[in-house]
């Protein structure tokens, strides 16, 4: 049966509106103060409308190379072929010889046996690393997880699980990495610098915050660590370990460094215009900037990096590392503008308590942003790859 392109980006944008619904049903369950039924309404349609609407662009790129190919193959073939397209770079060519020797088979039963067959075999496949580098890896990266969450539960009890998640997440990385290549890629030096170091401070200024104001473990319950962790993680894989769609060429990374740092700038800029008041000139002459420099941060470098790549695969490249440098580094910018300042940076009231900027920093940084500035993002990269240039890009294909 073969799919339909329409068919197919339908399922994927139900699926996000399913997955947000569910999501958004929990955060309401484990909420102290429910919001405005108007308020409720917005969060529940507008996230999923713009996320589905992302998701099928993506797809949509995507399709003229990867689905329009699985659409004409039968479900062992598009096995055998998405497993191949797993392996790492030096085994490839292995798997394609694996997929033609799949072509001179005929009957569903003998097509079904070798392709589960071939599945099969390439999970014990030898690692890059070895078994034995893989296996110690392993064990090295469980015994970090236990010592970091112990180490972590007496310097700051109310981190335990996120010190425990972080560590066991990036083990897993570490695993996956020495199974698939030998050593790490790093396309873009100052990109995978700042994204590092953004994780690192972030991480610091959490622990640092959580001996000064022991109350923020309140705002940071397990599942809240745990989706942290796997943040600031992911953040790091796309840094250390970025998939080869990603991309080697510098040019995207280096757009996203400088649309992170702006964003972050952004954020402390308009911090201290609230704690000094500025002239009324000052006011309206900045105005233009505080309310565009937090959008052009996401949207300039993916839609250069598309504009010039000519490539809506460039444009998302930058899309995804600005993203993953932004939430980081904002995040870590904002826990001492919290502390310093005395009160809550986004309570104009002036009664939450210190505590409250955990609360504040997450969301805004963990959630809010990459659920407003990717989309933006992807917008922008298909815009600009979508002028009109001189000469058309015959390899713009996701």
């Amino acid at each position: 049966m073969k799919w339909t392109r329409h068919g197919f980006l339908a399922g994927a944008a139900g699926a996000v509106v399913v997955v947000w619904v569910a999501a958004y049903a929990v955060i309401l369950v484990n909420s102290e103060q429910l919001p405005a039924p108007d308020a409720a309404i917005l969060y529940l349609v507008g996230p999923p409308v713009v996320w589905a609407g992302t998701a099928a662009l993506v797809l949509h790129h995507w399709w003229g190379s990867t689905l329009e190919r699985m659409s004409v193959m039968d479900p062992p073939q598009r096995l055998l072929t998405t497993a191949v397209a797993a392996l790492p770079e030096r085994r490839r060519e292995w798997g394609l010889a694996m997929i033609a020797e799949l072509a001179g088979i005929e009957g569903r039963t003998a097509r079904w046996q070798f392709a589960l067959s071939s599945a099969r075999a390439m999970l014990w496949l030898r690692p890059a690393g070895g078994w034995p580098a893989l296996v110690l890896t392993a064990a090295a990266a469980v015994a970090a997880a236990v010592a970091a969450g112990t180490a972590m539960g007496t310097l700051a009890p109310g981190l335990t699980v996120l010190a425990a998640s972080f560590t066991a997440i990036v083990g897993a990385m570490a695993v996956l990495t020495v199974a698939r290549a030998p050593r790490l890629r790093l396309p873009a030096p100052i990109a995978t610098a700042l994204v590092v170091s953004g994780v690192a401070a972030a991480i610091v200024m959490t622990v640092i915050f959580f001996r000064t104001e022991p109350a923020a473990a309140q705002h940071l319950p397990p599942a809240a660590a745990i989706y942290v962790a796997a943040v600031l993680a992911s953040c790091l894989w796309i840094a250390l370990g970025a998939p080869r769609w990603l991309g080697t060429d510098r040019a995207a990374p280096r757009l996203a460094t400088a649309g992170a740092v702006g964003f972050a700038a952004w954020f402390l800029v308009v911090n201290f215009m609230e704690r000094n008041e500025p002239s009324p000139v000052v006011a309206l002459l900045t105005a233009p900037l505080i309310v565009g420099a937090p959008l052009a941060a996401f949207i300039v470098p993916a839609f250069v990096a598309g504009r010039v790549g000519r490539s809506f695969r460039a444009g998302l490249r930058a899309a995804i590392w600005t993203v993953a440098a932004a939430i980081p580094l904002t995040y870590a910018v904002w826990l001492p503008q919290g502390l310093s300042g005395g009160v809550s940076l986004v309570d104009e009231s002036g009664l939450a308590p210190v505590s409250a900027n955990l609360a504040d920093a997450l969301t805004i940084c963990l959630v809010v942003l990459p659920l407003i500035g990717l989309p933006l993002a992807v917008f922008a990269a298909a815009l600009g790859a979508r002028l009109p240039s001189s000469a058309a890009d015959p390899g713009d294909t996701p």
